[in-house]
């Protein structure tokens, strides 16, 4: 495995409240780990803990700035993407790209998502698993689609060139998304419902909706979300590579980890440094070219296409 574009890492949170750094932390990912990539893309989100939901826009400012700080201290050894030129930039062998968890953060203000925009933020999840101002999560409970504000911000999205996550989102929101948006989307971290019913997966009309806007999906390894089991290995994420293939065809899947956003993992995919092994795996099971293009090639071409 020579090259990794990982859409989706909670990392930048978890390193930022445990006073530790993005170089070199005890956490799943880190930008030593990623160097030893030939090149790596990680996407970090800003996510809230509910106790920070109250100052959600003042919470995520500081995180914008503890990253900020990280690449002013560390801009040797990794570099921030904000245009597609950063990303086809082969100098840097490891490029971050910064994304928010949760419209929660912009507290329904338009022009707080152009100032985040502004700051370097590249792409939005609409919700995490709660409700807000844009929609409702798939966690919730609740039924109601996108509202009339969250249709808005769709549509102030693709103006931005920002890319817009379905990930958490709840179904009735997410046909509101699709209606609404004239830019692909992604899904950055779900797997397959047909394969594990579980509320956070993609059934197999969403899977079909994206692909005909040639959106993007990328593959979580969270157990609950790809085996009804308390234990599992990177095996099982096979059935969801191969059903989302056949559903999607070669070139919409990709990798969204989860890391550090996750209470467990693979046993066998404890952290980013044993994704070699998981890429192997997947290259014996669909050849070596559908394996590239799941670890790297699909989400390359799909952010410099729409950056």
């Amino acid at each position: 495995m020579k090259k990794l574009f990982d859409c989706h890492c909670d990392t930048l949170t978890k390193v930022m409240e445990c006073e530790q750094n993005l170089i070199e932390n005890n956490m799943q990912i880190d930008i030593a780990r990623l160097s030893e990539f030939e090149s790596a893309t990680e996407i970090f989100a800003i996510w809230l803990d509910d106790k920070y939901l109250t100052e959600a826009y003042k919470n995520t400012n500081r995180a914008i700035d503890f990253f900020k700080s990280q690449i002013e201290k560390y801009g040797n050894y990794f570099s921030q993407v904000k245009t597609k030129e950063d990303l086809l930039n082969e100098e840097n062998k490891v490029k971050a790209i910064v994304s928010i968890e949760g419209g929660e953060a912009i507290e329904g203000s338009i022009d707080k998502l152009y100032e985040f925009y502004e700051k370097g933020v590249r792409l939005m999840t609409l919700t995490w698993n709660h409700k807000n101002e844009i929609g409702c999560g798939a966690l919730s409970g609740i039924t109601d689609g996108l509202t009339d504000f969250g249709k808005s911000i769709v549509k102030e999205m693709n103006n931005m060139n920002m890319f817009i996550d379905v990930s958490h989102i709840n179904e009735k929101g997410f046909w509101d998304v699709v209606k609404t948006t004239t830019k692909p989307i992604i899904a950055t971290h779900s797997n397959s419902f047909t394969i594990c019913n579980h509320p956070r997966n993609l059934k197999d009309d969403q899977l079909k909706a994206i692909t005909e806007m040639n959106g993007a999906i990328g593959l979580n390894i969270y157990p609950p979300f790809v085996r009804d089991s308390e234990s599992i290995t990177s095996e099982d994420l096979l059935r969801h590579i191969d059903y989302i293939l056949n559903k999607t065809g070669e070139n919409v899947l990709g990798m969204g980890t989860d890391f550090d956003g996750i209470s467990k993992s693979p046993k066998d995919l404890e952290d980013i440094s044993k994704l070699p092994k998981f890429y192997d795996l997947v290259s014996k099971e669909f050849g070596e070219e559908i394996a590239d293009k799941i670890f790297y090639k699909n989400m390359q071409k799909f952010f410099v296409e729409n950056m």
